[in-house]
């Protein structure tokens, strides 16, 4: 079917056409490709999951190279598609707990997909700046790194040099500062050269990124300027100090602003931002409203773990709590030491600490476990579970009162019919009486909305009652078909449905909010159920006129609906595809209406089926993603409560709030979840945005929006907090916007 309508239609309620004219608010086209890759296992980041894997020799290893060994001072960096690079300072290649003289790199590392690793590097083989390494006399170690404004990971690298040619040991020092822009989904090293401040404090150290600004943590990191030849020595006059400079958020070839004690400047001498003991390496991360640092005091000679606060990124610094690591060597000669705050939460909401350990030459490379870091968890400081947020959200979290009706789908409205329901004319509001048809207590109804618009513009649901917000539900391209779910309150019992530009409407009933029921949202962690690209679910790519029953619940759970997010990829033709409960008819509506070689999404409320299965229904056909958002469950505490729409985030005013890995931020308080609606706009490339809970562990590996270049496109979707807020990452960059309709919360 051309045009992506279903193969047929019912109507019902009673329905009134009113025309007005105003002026319109944002416009937004529609979508296209690119699509989260599924997981390789369950994620597993927290403390002891990571000692685990790290105890055994091997970890990674493929048939033609050998796993990790050992090797220290790891780094940790989250990818868009919820992988993490993993790089290590001088990683030994070993499958057992013997480590060779040479069958190592200066700076290799691990691919993390879930619970599986894949070997990175090999003998003599650099992550980056080998064709610059010269063996045991120049060398480059990773120091820290993030996503940046374009897209790529940006990694900070020192530059090691030892003029006796003896590696690292006596004499070593670090002689600049280089960056290396990495392409997140290949992992090829695009370039690698000097950074802005290529001087030898190393400004780049650690790195952590608030809603404007990129800090770069310094630290001179001359380990080697004293001792026995064997084990480290420390330079005084460097290492008790560190410092910060800042960047535009993720612009790291932008010249440096450093802190001088007053403010900051471009040319000023920056001034340190603590200073102690004999070495001072701060490893720092912003969790939401907290600036957090992680020191091994005095790093190797060191007895202590010291986790600091502070409320800005310069300080001031004040210790939260410190804990005895001494008694944690691995031998009466072992050191620990480079302890790394990783960019993430652990599915308790902790911080994780990565510690490296070693010992002379001779012991660890007889017995590679004691050349492999240890890991530790801790309370965010001040952080009060499950959230910690202070910055209150723009829009008001009232208690909840309503719950969960879900009916079988109904087509209430189709405008390509015009003896019934009229074309809607520019600036046409279409006025639909819901009075007759709303249960008792409805305050708002679930609706899946489709527009075949004739140019470019928006369609904006809201309640009659109501003055129309400056927010939009569809955003249709001229000619094209868009498809999203939207809860809209009903106010006195019409909802009106604004158009900007000539468009046919589909509307679609799901189910209601009302106070008569006491089914409520019970949010899940994210997960993906289904991708035909890899047969995940049990099928393959889907033919023309396939149905595919999906289990969203093991069979007996009480959940009676849930909440999914479905994307078609690559559709081989304009079509549909129509989601039902499984065991009743299939009815004549459509969820999503895929235009042939574009990739969509659209959030789906739905009736939980025999034996806890949905079906999926396709007319043309596609590869299919199904991802799992929340459950609908009687006397689950969150309950509805609709608001006026508003419009809560827009990043094409300049302003882009975010942390580690780049996405964009939304306080949402005490809410257990917001119902929003989600655009990415302004595109350069294609990609997907991915919303979830702020600092998780680390990304799920889905998509709620899928985009191309030049285009925008737009997706509802239930956005839940970490530590009060939620998060939007886009994979390519774009500007996003966050619509808010309705709050789950507990009453």
């Amino acid at each position: 079917m051309g045009d992506g309508r279903s193969p047929g239609r019912s109507t019902g309620g009673i329905l009134a056409i009113a025309v007005a004219i105003t002026a319109a608010t944002v416009l937004i086209a529609p979508a296209a490709p690119a699509a989260a890759a599924p997981a390789c296992g369950p994620s597993a980041l927290g403390a002891a999951e990571l000692d685990g894997f790290f105890a055994a020799p091997g970890l990674g290893a493929t048939p033609t190279q050998e796993g990790y060994g050992g090797g220290d001072y790891p780094r940790a960096y989250p990818l868009p598609d919820g992988r993490v690079l993993w790089l290590f300072q001088d990683l030994h290649f070993s499958n057992d707990e013997t480590l060779g003289d040479t069958d190592a790199a200066h700076n290799a590392g691990l691919i993390q997909s879930g619970d599986c690793f894949t070997i990175l590097g090999g003998r003599g083989l650099d992550f980056a700046g080998g064709a610059l390494t010269v063996h045991s006399r120049r060398w480059f170690w990773a120091l820290d790194g993030e996503i940046g404004r374009d897209g790529k990971l940006w990694i900070f690298f020192a530059e090691m040099d030892n003029p006796s040619g003896a590696g690292a040991g006596i004499g070593t020092v670090p002689t600049g500062t280089w960056l290396a822009r990495i392409d997140p989904t290949s992992l090829a090293v695009e370039s690698f050269e000097r950074a802005p401040d290529s001087g030898a404090r190393l400004f780049g150290w650690s790195v952590a990124s608030d809603d404007r600004w990129s800090y770069l943590y310094s630290h001179c990191y001359r380990q080697f300027a004293s001792g026995d030849g064997e084990l480290a020595g420390f330079d005084a006059s460097c290492m008790p100090h560190a410092y910060v400079a800042r960047v535009p958020l993720g612009d790291f070839l932008a010249t440096p602003e450093y802190w001088t004690g007053s403010g900051w400047s471009a040319d000023g001498a920056p001034v340190p931002v603590s200073s102690r003991g004999v070495a001072n390496p701060m490893s720092v991360q912003w969790f939401g409203d907290t600036w957090v640092s992680v020191t091994k005091l005095d790093d190797w000679w060191g007895s202590s773990l010291i986790v600091d606060r502070a409320a800005a990124p310069e300080g001031p610094w004040e210790t939260a709590f410190t804990w005895s690591v001494n008694g944690d060597r691995r031998c009466s000669e072992c050191g620990n030491y480079g302890a790394s705050l990783l960019p993430w939460l652990d599915a308790d909401g902790n911080m994780t600490i990565a510690l490296s350990n070693g010992a002379p030459f001779h012991l660890w490379r007889a017995n590679a476990w004691l050349y492999r870091p240890s890991f530790y968890s801790s309370a965010v400081p001040d952080a009060t579970a499950p959230l910690a947020a202070t910055a209150p959200p723009s829009f008001p979290v009232p208690a909840g009162t309503a719950g969960v009706l879900a009916v079988d789908p109904v087509r209430l409205v189709d405008t390509r019919n015009p003896q019934d329901h009229p074309r809607l004319a520019p600036g046409a509001t279409l006025r639909l009486d819901v009075t007759d048809i709303a249960p008792p207590g409805a305050s708002a109804v679930a609706l899946n909305l489709t527009a075949v618009a004739s140019d470019d513009g928006f369609v904006t649901a809201h309640a009659c009652s109501s003055a129309r917000p400056e927010t939009s539900n569809l955003n249709p391209a001229a000619g094209g078909v868009v498809t999203n779910a939207a809860i809209v309150p009903i106010g006195d019992g019409e909802v009106c449905f604004y158009a900007h530009a000539a468009t046919d409407l589909l509307i679609d009933l799901n189910g209601w909010l009302t106070t008569a029921s006491d089914v409520g949202l019970r949010p899940v962690d994210t997960r993906r159920l289904v991708d035909t690209r890899s047969a995940l679910g049990g099928s393959a790519r889907l033919a023309a006129g396939d149905t595919l029953a999906v289990p969203v619940v093991p069979p007996g759970s009480p959940a009676t609906a849930v909440q999914l997010n479905l994307t078609a990829v690559q559709p081989g033709a304009d079509g549909y595809v129509t989601v039902w409960p499984c065991g009743a008819d299939r009815p004549t509506v459509s969820n999503l209406n895929p235009v042939a070689g574009v990739t969509r999404p659209n959030l789906v409320n739905v009736r939980v089926g025999e034996a806890g299965t949905v079906c999926l229904y396709t007319d043309q056909e596609t590869d299919l993603l199904v991802d799992l958002l929340a459950e609908y469950r009687p006397g689950a505490p969150a309950r509805f409560a609709a608001i006026e729409p508003r419009r809560v985030l827009d990043t094409r005013g300049g302003r882009r709030p975010a942390h580690a890995a780049r996405s964009v931020v939304v306080a949402l308080g005490t809410a257990v979840a917001v119902q929003t609606n989600v655009t990415a706009t302004n595109t350069t490339a294609p990609g997907f945005l991915t919303v979830y809970p702020c600092f998780a562990d680390p990304l799920p590996s889905t998509s709620n929006v899928n985009y191309a270049g030049a285009e925008s496109t737009a997706n509802s979707t239930s956005m839940r907090p970490g530590r009060g807020y939620g998060c939007v990452f886009a994979s390519a960059p774009a500007d996003v916007v966050v619509d808010v309709f309705g709050v789950w919360s507990v009453s």
